[in-house]
């Protein structure tokens, strides 16, 4: 099967600008002093794209994520998952080489799936794509939010806590295999503090809707620093507490309630990363956001004086 070329740059931390498709940057360079952008991929590109994933059907994508001979048979069909299904390997290439000082490298993979790097650790919170477990012998330790299968697989957990012994941090999984501190596994209900190598991590508790009441787990994760406040399918943003200036937002962009603006006013992050686009385990037209739908978020933030991203799969945010 021909592989499609890779649609993914440096969204703030690099060369980017717009990169043209199959084009990279160096994992390793300093960051320039870039305009921030609100994706990496061009109008014309954005447009290829939106209609690509459209064209995925509900089914097709679930089948894709949990089951690979329907999702290789899947992306020889559909040129959106099969550049999904580029972006994880393309990300993690990445990170191996990534020079990582005093703050960390962050991409976003799928969804509101992120890979973090820092100076001693690499991680991910709610990684949702099918390759994921290929690559859990080399995550220290993983986050999910909360209990909805956009937001992980079940075969990457079974691989963090089963076979390798890791801890996976979430709200509705046993975690037998990770007892990282006298028998302290990574279930988390309400306010809980972990440590691992140079990264803290702080859990709370939100609502997901009006009937979803305490079903997400949001973190704020201290790396050294600088600060990620990975809030999952927050419905009420205001509600939230964290203990530190979040460097980084990331947030479901339309999750019951339009709390982008609100949300940016009360936390005031240096940054707000537009995420939960593009997800097509929903249908169109009802809650598979857009690109427009981003750009509208970018703005609501930017009203509320805090700068934005909307980035694509496989972008590095910081």
């Amino acid at each position: 099967m021909r592989r499609r070329e890779f649609i993914g740059s440096l969204v703030i931390a690099g060369t980017t600008g717009l990169l043209p498709s199959g084009r990279s940057f160096a994992a390793d360079a300093p960051p320039p002093a870039a305009e921030l952008k609100a994706t990496c991929v061009s109008d014309a590109g954005r447009d290829v794209l939106q209609r690509e994933i459209n064209a995925v059907p509900v089914a097709v994508c679930a089948s894709y994520l949990r089951d690979e001979a329907a999702g290789r048979a899947a992306c020889a069909k559909y040129p959106a998952l099969e550049r999904l299904d580029a972006t994880l390997p393309h990300v993690m290439e990445e990170a191996r080489t990534a020079l990582v000082e005093d703050k960390p490298a962050v991409w976003l993979v799928y969804n509101m799936g992120v890979v973090v790097k820092t100076h001693e650790s690499l991680f991910t919170i709610d990684l949702c794509h099918p390759r994921a477990w290929q690559y859990a012998k080399e995550f220290d330790f993983a986050v999910i939010t909360h209990n909805h299968l956009d937001h992980y697989t079940q075969k990457f957990y079974n691989e963090m806590n089963g076979r390798l012994h890791k801890t996976v941090v979430s709200n509705f999984l046993d975690n037998y295999g990770a007892f990282f501190h006298k028998g302290v596994g990574g279930f988390s209900r309400g306010e809980r503090t972990y440590k691992f190598k140079d990264v803290v991590v702080r859990t709370c508790q939100s609502d997901h809707n009006e009937y979803l009441t305490g079903f997400t787990m949001p973190v704020e994760i201290d790396c050294g620093g600088f600060t990620i406040f990975h809030v999952g399918d927050t419905a009420n943003v205001t509600e939230l507490h964290p203990l530190h200036t979040p460097d980084l937002w990331i947030h479901h962009c339309r999750c019951w309630k339009r709390e982008t603006g609100p949300g940016a006013a009360h936390l005031r992050p240096k940054l707000t990363v537009v995420a939960h686009l593009h997800e097509m385990q929903h249908p169109c037209g009802r809650a598979r956001w857009t690109f427009a739908d981003g750009d509208a978020a970018k703005e609501e933030s930017e009203k509320a004086g805090v700068p934005a991203v909307v980035p694509f799969w496989g972008d590095r945010i910081a």
